[in-house]
């Protein structure tokens, strides 16, 4: 019955293989590749030379042979923690809802069934991992020592091996139904050994042998080769994957669904409820401490109500977020002003954290008539409490840019541009929500367009010019300025861009 059962699913998904594909053009498809391909090569390569930076100075080598590993590793670690609570939760798997109700349910042995949707998983992350790591390759080739062709293959070996462990992670997780409780201890396990190495420049955990991998062409290193252990982890995961839960898979399916709805759309304020839908991710039942009751400043208490409510992974996150923000930071101010965007799309995804009072008063937008105060000024109130939080943030930013060295120069830095950089991200948080509560009836194509290019780019400038005052105090330094001068007038011009788009929310009506 089994061996019927498995020829009847392969003859099943060879027919939906034929009906998908059976209406495209395969020489125009491989055009397209071709083309697609060769105008990426060449805008990496070009895009490489503009914000590659200067090569290392003898004493930032010797920092990078100490720590680089310890850091790629620890970016490994949190891809597999990312994967663990993935699979924590019954991820990693993208199954269609009657493939759920129907084919899970058939006499056909599970493994056999979801063996195929996790080779795909894993060539997808095996490849995408690839890309990044060729091009973080490219980036290091630019400034360290080393043939140019070493950083690209070991570069992309890393990638390939990483991106492997983040959905092999998932795999065993979700294939030994390790709970949610039991996936985050191994995740933060995994994240705490990589820090524990970077902070004491040590190569102990697999993540961080994985770093030597990838930095291999500094021929410094010892026993690189440790770092490919991490293949094991999409093996086991597919030993193990039929033992995904059926429930979880279920569900799964029915939020993925919504979700790639929602991404098209550009609707990110679903797109954020249905990842924390998916995550399990609710508000506690008791806050972390009570306010005492008043009337004074309702919108203040409220929105400390709803932070004083967020889930310890939610903390965690933001305090995760500060730290990689803080560390990009430093190293475009290092040299690498490509890590600019690495720091504020950090701080932005922060910010959209911060912002959920405002996110939830957009959610109800018929509530703000009934409100004996105006819409602008409302939203505005809803920015004091996202600022203090923002300001908490970038205060573990610069923790995080002290690990790599400075001292008072990067605490300088941090108090001049700190601040700014924080009302910058909540300020286009902020401008993301509000566009997108713009009643589009009057002219649905004109307000259509101008909302989806707001919503893209309107919050990306904000967060990438908050952390911009940094490539500024570093151009004052290479002209033999001190780096407040360049800083601090960047970050003027910074609170000016927050204060334009501020007094916008405030005449919204």
């Amino acid at each position: 019955m089994a061996r019927h059962g498995v020829r009847a699913l392969r003859d099943l998904r060879r027919a939906r293989r034929r009906r998908a594909y059976g209406t495209i053009d395969w020489m125009d498809a491989l055009y397209r590749v071709y083309v697609t391909a060769i105008f990426s090569a060449a805008g990496v390569g070009v895009v490489s030379g503009w914000v590659a930076g200067q090569p290392v100075t003898p004493g930032e080598l010797a920092s990078v042979v100490d720590h680089g590993p310890a850091a790629v590793g620890l970016v490994v670690a949190m891809a597999v923690a990312v994967g663990l609570r993935s699979g924590g939760r019954g991820g990693p798997l993208v199954l269609q809802p009657a493939d759920v109700m129907h084919v899970l349910l058939a006499p056909v042995p599970r493994a056999t069934v979801l063996r195929g949707p996790a080779l795909r998983q894993l060539r997808f992350s095996g490849f995408v991992g690839t890309v990044a790591g060729v091009v973080a390759g490219n980036l290091a080739g630019r400034r360290l020592p080393g043939p140019d062709v070493h950083w690209l293959v070991w570069g992309g070996v890393a990638g390939a091996v990483a991106g492997l462990a983040f959905t092999g992670s998932a795999l065993v997780a979700s294939g030994l139904r390790s709970g949610r409780r039991v996936a985050a201890l191994l995740a933060a396990a995994a994240v705490g050994w990589s820090v524990v190495d970077l902070v004491r420049g040590s190569a102990t955990s697999p993540a961080t042998f994985l770093g030597r991998l990838a930095m291999s062409p500094l021929d410094r290193l010892g026993l690189p080769a440790l770092g490919l252990s991490l293949v094991a982890l999409p093996v086991v995961g597919l030993a193990v994957v039929g033992g995904t839960s059926l429930e979880a898979a279920r569900r799964q399916a029915g939020l993925l669904a919504q979700l790639r709805f929602a991404v098209t759309m550009q609707d990110v304020r679903t797109v954020i409820l249905l990842r924390r839908q998916l995550a399990a991710e609710g508000p506690r039942r008791r806050p972390w401490m009570r306010i005492p009751p008043g009337r004074r400043l309702p919108v203040w208490r409220r929105d400390w109500q709803g932070v004083l409510r967020w889930p310890a992974i939610r903390v965690v996150r933001l305090l995760g977020l500060g730290v990689v923000a803080g560390m990009a930071a430093a190293g475009a101010g290092q040299g690498t002003p490509a890590l600019v965007f690495v720091s504020a799309a950090a701080l932005l995804v922060a910010a959209f954290e911060a912002v959920e009072g405002l996110a939830q008063e957009a959610d109800h937008p018929v509530r703000h008539e009934t409100l004996p105060i105006r819409s602008g000024l409302l939203v505005v109130r809803h920015l004091g409490v996202p600022a203090v939080v923002m300001v908490g943030v970038v205060t573990v930013a610069v923790g995080g840019a002290l690990a790599l060295g400075g001292g008072a120069t990067v605490l300088a830095a941090g108090a001049v541009i700190g601040v700014p950089a924080a009302l910058a991200a909540v300020s286009g948080a902020a401008l993301s929500i509000e566009i997108g509560a713009i009643d589009t009836l009057a002219a649905p194509e004109l307000f259509g367009q101008a909302k989806m290019v707001g919503q893209m780019v309107g919050p990306a400038v904000m967060a990438v010019a908050g952390v911009l005052p940094v490539l500024a105090g570093r151009a004052a330094v290479d002209s033999g300025a001190p780096f407040m001068a360049g800083a601090g007038p960047a970050a003027i011009g910074v609170l000016m861009a927050t204060v334009a788009v501020v007094a916008w929310l405030h005449r919204k009506d």
